[in-house]
């Protein structure tokens, strides 16, 4: 598989990696801000498919509640990060990108987590009202 970076350029599979923890890392933060209230956690774990590793939300901590659900994809040959439609495939439009960091142009705002809340990447209309579109 040939993975590139921001910029469309080749990287290595390490690159891509070091940028997928970094970011689940992140989301892992925005979820369990949201889950303090509760008296159960969940935890995202990644399953890793050929095109797209898959972000799976786990409920761990209690035993009454067992399930777990696909809470993103992404997509290992540009970055996207993509809602899922499925369990199995994600939604056509990316709702950012793992290499948008704000250490990367100097930016303040991390435009990776934009769109990202605690129930995984935003709906489309929640984007377009964003642009004004």
């Amino acid at each position: 598989m040939k993975y590139y970076d921001y910029k469309g350029t080749d990287c290595s599979q390490c690159f891509y990696e070091q940028f997928r923890d970094e970011w689940l890392v992140k989301c892992q933060k925005v979820v369990d801000e949201h889950m303090r209230n509760y008296h159960w956690d969940e935890e995202l774990v990644i399953h890793k498919g050929r095109r797209y590793d898959k972000i799976v939300c786990n409920d761990v901590g209690d035993k009454s509640r067992v399930g777990c659900k696909v809470w993103a994809f992404i997509d290992k040959t540009n970055g996207n990060i993509l809602k899922p439609a499925t369990w199995k495939a994600p939604a056509k439009h990316a709702r950012g990108n793992i290499y948008e960091s704000p250490s990367r142009d100097g930016r303040k705002n991390d435009d990776s987590m934009q769109f990202i809340g605690a129930f995984g990447p935003a709906y489309m209309d929640k984007i377009k009202e964003y642009y004004g579109a």
